[in-house]
């Protein structure tokens, strides 16, 4: 019997068997319809695509109709829906257990097939196992057979009875369909491709295709509103028709081929879409539209320029004109309207400025204006963008820099006065003008502002002396001139002139500009003086022909046309060398410091170069030249003979300026050397003492005395120079014979410098201070004796001059007395020839003054100009005077002994002056004792005011009320001796007028100082004194006379109120004594008593009165009362 235990032994043995076989068995299962999967696809793909291309290949070849191609569509989708479901996906489904699967009995069928050795085994295993399950756990054998059979079952792989590469044979074959239809595809896609677009469409009609297309080429179509359209279109085919023609609304038109398979067609004036198909041998296109798109544009715009404030331009507004020249920083607002448009820019070369719509279609925009550019006005829309634009021009005017052009002119007397002219450009105007200059050794400039130009163009002057710079030789100073405009964009720009130097000369260029000028002057000098003598000789030659010769022929003209230019000819010489002397003197001394004796006789010599020709000897020559064409013979020889004395004194007076020339330079020179022996000696000290107590070596010391060596060389070539020329002068001056120092002097200093070669310093600077001694003892001997030969010159001079006074005031004396025996003398007394006996005898005394005057005049410079004419005039008239003997002629020998006497009291009057002057010049060297018009004395007196000259002239008015009654008296018969006598008091009268009338003149121009024209009445008054003065030497006092005097007095009488007032408003300002001149001033008596003691030199005054001595007059009694 069974027991419960060994039952559930048995049931667990039946159950791990069961279990280890039905898993082996699923696992067949399993493998088993993937297999079936694997071979379903493959075999599914190859009859789909022996399909694909069946019903491709039926619907390519038949073409069917949307029917047949329905029926197709829906056949070939059953078909693949069967064949899928039943190949694919039914055993796909069993794999996931998702339908009926093989039992395991038919799996082990399948298996035993597959393994012969197996068979049945495996179907009996399971059948027994299904037996033992029925029977229960009681059968032991069944039991032991099922374990037995499931041990020989255990090893088999159930799995390799399905081999999954076998399918590989259905691969092969599905694969060809598929290589067929990729050849196809590439090969003619078309041949599958289009039968399969037709079945899966099988709804829509396929038309016939035709043998060509139409393909557009000018895409996209579209066009802006009233443009053109240039249409293209291709045909490709096989076939391709040689006309297209194109079909819309209006009709049909031929298009234009312009390649193989390309027709074109114009659509102009597009305002409207165009809907139109191309055709072509019955085959037509799809239906085109063209689309006619609106187009932006500008309608008006209006542009407004602000130009910087700076510029002082006005706004510039422009209406639909868009090109602009502006200047640089101008802000420009542009207001567009546009049409059709949704937007505008304003396009530039370097950036693009966007506008901003003010409302409905009209834009804003604005922009600073900084570099020229062309730009673009473009409107744009959202359909077409920009399609045309507006061109313009900004052009941009940049503020240039200034302009400045100056024109300098040196003084062609001063170096350190320049002139400047000069003229400043801007665009708009300037902010400051100034001149800026720098000395040298200095570290800042000097700028100094000048008057701002005026507008954009303008012209300025500027006048600089560098007398306040205190120059001295060897220094510079670098100047320009510098504008600057007013820009105020981009800051003021400025520009300035080239930078110019002016350079003191050096001494040594000054010394040798000096020299040169020298030679010039005294070569002119002596040019002149040959030129007088020669035109002399030619006018003393033409006279004698004029006495031979009644009439002047065609050369006579020619020659004394000749004699005329050669006048003008020395004449120019003449004030050429006056020019040249003072811009010598004036060069010279301005950058070189002279003394106050040097200066006083440069201006001397000046003066006597200025005074060489009288105003007498010009009048003649201009005369001459006025009256060339008209002279007749008498006429002509009467000129030449006025013409003798100022020619003879023409001569002199060359003469002694040239010899005052070669003086003054001498002295200059002298003056010189003493100097650089001075500092000389200094630097010869100084060597001594840097000698004897620095450090330095010998052989820098040795140079330092070759350089003093050289230096003295050169002080002694001078010293010789100056020998010679002291030797050229006709009155030579002393100098000192210093050749025994001289050598002393160079001894000492060539001991010195072989003493430093030795390095013998000790003795050198021993030698050193000894030369410096020798030469400041030298330089002070030399310095002694000139201003001991100059007052004993200036003393020796005086007595002369005071000894030929004398003797001329004696000749003239003697002349008026045979002047008044001959007038009392009858023609035929016998005394007539003892008179011209004395007449000869005072003109060899004449003859003797003149000689010593002449003589005198060369050494004297004071010595006016006119007195050699004046003692020509005397000799002159005395010659006739001589002449008139022989014929016992009585009035002309009066007549020209008058003359002689005017003369002789001319040159008492211009002797006097002279010795007046060099007496003051003693003085002056004296200061302090009143008689000196230079600093150091009592100063000049000031100009007296109208009220003293109306006193003054009011006692002269008494005296003329006299004059008047008496030459009334005398034409009325009264005696030659009465009249001659009123001709010395009219004389005397003139000469009173002739002072009055200097000092109204001196008033005038004291008044007219300050340019307010105050001292124009005094000049009236003057000028009607002057008048007053020629009716009193014409002899003509008359009623005229006295009306005039009484228009002098009131006007007189309004110029001294005037001064009064002025003189009011004067004291408000400064409280100052009055300076006038009162009648009863010790002034005024000084005056009058000085006047009254020289007026006795005036014994008479013939009626033709010249200029000169008028003038001379004049002067004299000025002068006279200034001292």
């Amino acid at each position: 019997m069974v027991t419960s235990e060994t039952q559930g032994t048995y049931l667990y043995r039946f159950k791990m068997n069961q279990i280890s076989l039905i898993e082996k068995l699923d696992e067949f299962i399993r493998k088993y319809y993937r297999n079936k999967c694997l071979k379903g696809g493959f075999i599914s793909v190859g009859i789909i695509g022996a399909g694909l291309l069946g019903v491709s290949a039926l619907e390519y070849l038949g073409r069917f109709d949307v029917l047949g191609r329905t029926i197709l569509f829906y056949s070939v989708l059953v078909a693949l829906v069967v064949v899928l479901y039943t190949l694919l996906l039914s055993p796909l489904l069993k794999l996931l257990h998702l339908g009926a699967i093989i039992s395991h009995e038919e799996a082990s069928k399948i298996i035993g097939e597959h393994f012969p050795e197996i068979k049945d085994k495996l179907l009996n295993t399971l059948q027994l196992q299904g037996q033992f399950s029925l029977e229960g756990a009681g059968n032991e054998l069944l039991l032991a057979s099922i374990e037995r059979r499931t041990e020989e079952l255990r090893p088999v792989p159930f799995v390799n009875a399905i081999d999954l590469k076998s399918n590989l044979v259905y691969l092969k074959y599905s694969s060809i369909p598929l290589i067929v239809i990729a050849c196809v595809l590439l090969l003619t896609p078309s041949v599958i491709s289009e039968p399969a677009e037709r079945i899966i469409l099988h709804k829509s009609a396929f038309v016939q295709p035709a043998p060509f297309r139409f393909e557009v080429v000018s895409s996209p179509l579209t066009c802006p509103k009233g443009g053109s359209f240039e249409f293209l279109v291709r045909v490709l085919g096989e076939t391709v028709p040689s006309t297209v023609y194109l079909v819309d609304e209006g009709g049909r038109y031929r298009m234009e081929r312009i390649s193989d398979g390309v027709f074109s067609f114009t659509f102009s004036n597009v305002y409207s879409d165009k809907n139109f198909k191309c055709t072509a041998n019955g085959v037509d296109s799809p239906n085109y539209t063209l689309l006619a798109l609106p187009v932006p544009s500008v309608s008006e715009y209006s542009v407004v320029a602000t130009p910087p404030a700076y510029t002082g331009l006005d706004k510039i507004v422009q209406t639909n004109h868009g090109d602009l020249f502006l200047p640089e920083g101008s802000v420009v607002e542009w207001d567009v309207a546009v049409l059709d448009a949704e937007g505008l820019s304003l396009r530039f070369s370097d950036t693009v400025l966007v506008s901003q719509q003010v409302v409905g279609g009209r834009f804003n925009a604005s922009l600073q204006a900084r570099s020229s550019s062309p730009y673009w006005m473009v409107a744009s829309n959202n359909e077409l963008g920009a399609v045309d634009s507006l061109r313009f021009s900004l052009g941009v005017i940049s503020d240039a820099r200034p302009v400045i052009t100056v024109a300098e002119v040196e003084d062609s007397i001063s170096r350190g006065l320049r002139y400047f002219s000069g003229n400043t450009t801007d665009d708009y105007g300037f902010s400051r003008l100034r001149f800026v200059y720098r000395v040298s050794g200095e570290a800042e400039f000097e700028r100094i502002n000048l008057d701002l130009p005026r507008g954009k163009s303008d012209s300025f002057y500027y006048t600089w002396d560098m007398s306040g710079l205190v120059l001295v030789a060897g220094q510079s100073v670098e100047y320009w001139f510098e504008v600057t405009d007013n820009d105020s964009y981009n800051g003021p720009k400025s520009s300035k002139t080239a930078t110019r130097v002016f350079s003191v000369p050096s001494e040594e260029e000054l010394k040798e500009e000096v020299e040169n000028a020298n030679e010039e002057i005294e070569s002119s000098l002596s040019d002149a003086l040959r030129q007088a003598a020669e035109l002399k000789e030619e006018i003393d030659a033409f006279k004698e022909l004029l006495r031979e010769e009644r009439e002047l022929d065609w050369k006579d003209e020619r020659a004394l046309e000749e004699l005329v230019k050669k006048q003008e000819e020395l004449q120019k010489t003449i004030e050429n060398l006056s020019l040249a002397n003072e811009n010598k003197n004036s060069r010279r001394n301005e950058f070189s410091k002279q003394e106050e004796r040097i200066l006083e006789k440069q201006q001397e010599l000046q003066k006597l170069m200025e005074e060489v020709m009288s105003d007498e000897l010009k009048k003649l020559y201009d005369q001459m030249q006025e009256m060339l064409q008209d002279l007749s013979p008498e006429e002509l020889q009467e000129q030449l003979n006025q013409m003798d004395v100022g020619q003879e004194a023409l001569e002199k007076e060359l003469d002694r300026a040239l010899e005052q020339f070669k003086q003054l330079e001498w002295e200059v020179k002298m003056e010189g050397v003493i100097s650089e022996l001075k500092e000389l000696a200094e630097k010869q000290k100084d060597l001594a003492s840097e000698t004897k107590t620095s450090e330095t070596n010998s052989e820098e010391l040795q140079k330092k005395q070759e350089e003093l060596n050289k230096e003295f060389k050169e002080v002694t070539k001078e010293l010789e120079m100056l020998r010679k020329m002291n030797d050229d002068l006709k009155n030579p001056n002393s100098m000192m014979d210093s050749k025994s120092e001289e050598e002393s002097i160079k001894k000492s200093q060539q001991e010195s410098s072989f003493d430093l070669e030795k390095n013998k310093k000790k003795k050198a600077a021993e030698k050193q201070e000894k030369a410096a001694e020798e030469m400041d003892k030298m330089a002070q001997q030399m310095e002694s004796m000139m201003s001991q030969e100059e007052e004993e010159g200036l003393e020796e001079d005086m007595d002369d001059l005071r000894a030929l006074l004398e003797n001329i005031i004696n000749l003239s004396f003697e002349e008026e007395a045979l002047m008044n025996e001959i007038n009392l003398t009858d023609a035929l007394d016998p005394r007539y020839v003892e008179l011209g006996q004395a007449q000869r005898n005072l003109k060899e005394d004449a003859k003797m003054v003149e000689d010593s005057l002449y003589s005198l005049s060369l050494r004297v410079v004071q010595i006016a100009s006119a007195v050699n004419r004046e003692i020509g005039l005397v000799n002159h008239h005395m010659e006739k005077a001589l002449g008139g003997f022989g014929d016992r002629e009585t009035t002309s020998i009066a007549a020209n002994q008058q003359y002689v006497m005017t003369s002789f009291n001319n040159l008492a009057l211009l002797l006097d002056e002279a010795l007046k002057q060099m007496q003051n010049k003693k003085e002056c060297k004296n200061p302090g004792t009143g008689n000196c018009n230079k600093p150091g004395g009592s100063g000049k007196k000031p100009s007296a005011k109208a009220g003293d000259i109306k006193k003054m002239q009011q006692a002269l008015g008494k005296q003329l009320e006299e004059m008047k009654s008496r030459i009334d008296g005398a034409n009325k018969g009264e005696s030659q001796s009465r009249s001659g006598q009123i001709s010395k008091q009219l004389a005397e009268m003139a000469a009173q007028q002739a002072a009055l009338r200097e000092l109204a003149k001196k008033r005038a121009q004291e008044l007219n100082k300050d340019g307010s024209g105050a001292g124009s009445e005094m000049q009236k008054i003057a000028e009607e004194m002057e008048e007053l003065e020629r009716d009193l030497l014409n002899r003509e006092v008359d009623a005229g006379t006295m009306e005039r005097f009484n228009e002098i007095m009131t006007r007189l009488l309004e110029a001294e109120e005037a001064d009064r007032i002025r003189g009011e408003k004067d004291a408000r300002k400064s409280r100052t004594g009055n300076q006038g001149l009162h009648l009863e001033s010790p002034q005024n008596t000084d005056y009058l008593n000085i006047r009254s003691r020289e007026v006795e030199l005036l014994k008479t005054v013939p009626a033709d009165l010249s200029p000169f001595y008028r003038d001379k007059v004049g002067t004299y009694f000025n002068q006279t009362m200034e001292n």
